[in-house]
C-alpha cells in the first residue's frame, strides 16, 4: 500500500504520458494510408484507378472531345484510403501515390493541396462539396458518352474513306 501511495504522488507531479489529443493531432503510424496524390505529367489516362475505386472518389472528365483530353478529379472526402487505385496504376509512385497526410475534417474551409486534382480546387464553400461532386459525376458520364459517339463517327468516316479509295 505504501508503494501505491508513493507511485500516486510521483504521478501527480510528473509529466503525463498520454498524448494531447484534443489540442494536438495524434501522430500517424508508419505506413499510414492517407491522401492520394496525383501527378498529371506521368498519367497515361488508362482509367484503371477510376474503375477500381470502391466509393467512386476518382472521376475522369473528358474536357476536349477531339483530342480525348481528360481531367482527373478526386474527392478526398469520399475516399476510403484503401489504396486500390495506387496498386492498380501502371505508373505506381509516378502518376498516383499515397501520402501519409490525412485530410482535415470538412469545416469552414476546404483543404487545398497540390496534387489533389481539379475538383477540390473549384470548391470554395464546404457546403457545396456534395452538390458539386454530383454535378461532376453527371458531366463526366455525359462527356464519356460524347467521346464514344465521336470515336464511332470517326471510325465510320475512316471506313467510308477506305471504301471510296478501294473503289
Amino acid at each position: 500500500m505504501v508503494k501505491m501511495f508513493i507511485e500516486s504522488m510521483k504521478n501527480l507531479v510528473s509529466k503525463p504520458e498520454t498524448i494531447k489529443y484534443p489540442f494536438e493531432p495524434s501522430p500517424e503510424p508508419k505506413g499510414y494510408r492517407g491522401l492520394i496524390i496525383y501527378n498529371e505529367e506521368h498519367c497515361i489516362f488508362c482509367d484503371k484507378c477510376e474503375n477500381i475505386c470502391p466509393p467512386g472518389a476518382i472521376k475522369f472528365e473528358v474536357v476536349d472531345i477531339k483530342s480525348g483530353k481528360k481531367q482527373y478529379n478526386y474527392n478526398p472526402y469520399l475516399c476510403i484510403y484503401c489504396g486500390a487505385c495506387v496498386s492498380v496504376c501502371p505508373k505506381v509512385n509516378e502518376a498516383l501515390m499515397q501520402s501519409e497526410k490525412r485530410m482535415p475534417p470538412l469545416g469552414r474551409a476546404v483543404y487545398k493541396e497540390e496534387g489533389l486534382g481539379y475538383f477540390i480546387k473549384e470548391i470554395d464553400n464546404p457546403k457545396e462539396l456534395e452538390r458539386k461532386w454530383g454535378e461532376l459525376e453527371i458531366r463526366a458520364k455525359e462527356s464519356r458518352e460524347k467521346l464514344s459517339v465521336y470515336k464511332k463517327q470517326q471510325r465510320l468516316k475512316k471506313q467510308a474513306a477506305k471504301k471510296e479509295a478501294s473503289s
